[in-house]
């Protein structure tokens, strides 16, 4: 287990403070991979940032497998490099780094790591193949599909799901294209304003939550979780599934639906 107590972040800004994260407490699996959900500015890149050691401005109790492997859309220490560069780094950091493994991803995307000057996609790509490649015991990625076409998008979540098979680890998958990584999450975590919100099982959170449709009248007195959606004398509502009345026409709904509408009416 990776437990965060207590956990919170505040950055100075224009002479005050922005809090980025507050009071998170969460028991992260020593194994398995987790979604990190939220809107932009929710914390997310923050709460990675002190799970691998990037950021030590905090208070709380952090008690994490070292080194984690973090990997983005960016350089790592904010200046360009080539990923072979950065691969040296990694054999010297991460002691069941495979190298033949990164060069076979590396490869599979099409990108060359003598280049320097890489698109974004090509980094996100190259920069999520290494922290596959590291193997390192909690690996961390933020948003790792920004700027990859849908086949590459699709390569990278094939990646994943074979590095977890063959060497089981932590994996925390922040993005935005939550339906697309849906079925790769065997937990969500959803932050909203530097709290964390929902904590929950992925296949039980989804499925206590159905998309309800029927008269107005019918769903004005239901416990909806977020806004009613009215067309004429019908609406549409999301409800936990125990609240469903069974008269009324019921569909599963999507993750990236359940997660949007659960940070709506969240406590600040």
């Amino acid at each position: 287990m990776t437990p965060l107590r207590d956990l919170s972040v505040a950055y100075r800004k224009f002479g005050g403070s922005v809090q980025a994260l507050t009071g998170v407490t969460v028991d992260l699996p020593g194994e398995g991979i987790v979604g990190l959900l939220g809107r932009n500015g929710a914390g997310k890149t923050t709460l990675l940032r002190v799970l691998c050691g990037h950021e030590s401005r905090y208070t709380g109790t952090v008690d994490v497998a070292r080194p984690a492997m973090y990997a983005g859309d960016r350089w790592p220490h904010g200046y360009d490099q080539s990923l072979r560069s950065l691969m040296g780094h990694l054999a010297r950091v991460h002691p069941a780094y495979d190298k033949p493994r990164a060069l076979e991803l590396l490869e599979a995307f099409g990108v060359d790591p003598g280049q320097r000057s890489l698109s974004r996609g090509q980094l996100s790509a190259g920069l999520a193949s290494l922290a596959l490649a590291s193997r390192a015991r909690v690996t961390l990625l933020d948003e790792p599909t920004l700027g990859l076409d849908a086949p590459s998008r699709a390569l990278l979540a094939k990646a994943i799901v074979e590095e977890q098979g063959d060497h089981p680890r932590l994996i925390v998958l922040s993005t935005h294209l939550i339906d697309e990584c849906a079925d790769l999450f065997e937990r969500v975590l959803v932050l909203h304003e530097g709290r964390l919100v929902v904590d929950d099982d992925a296949e039980e959170l989804r499925s206590a939550h159905v998309r309800v449709q029927g008269p107005v009248a019918d769903l004005e007195g239901l416990p909806v979780v977020g806004p009613i959606e009215r067309l004429g004398n019908q609406a549409t509502g999301i409800v936990r599934r125990d609240d469903a009345p069974s008269h009324l026409r019921a569909v599963p709904v999507r993750l990236q639906e359940l997660a949007s509408v659960l940070t709506e009416g969240a406590p600040s």
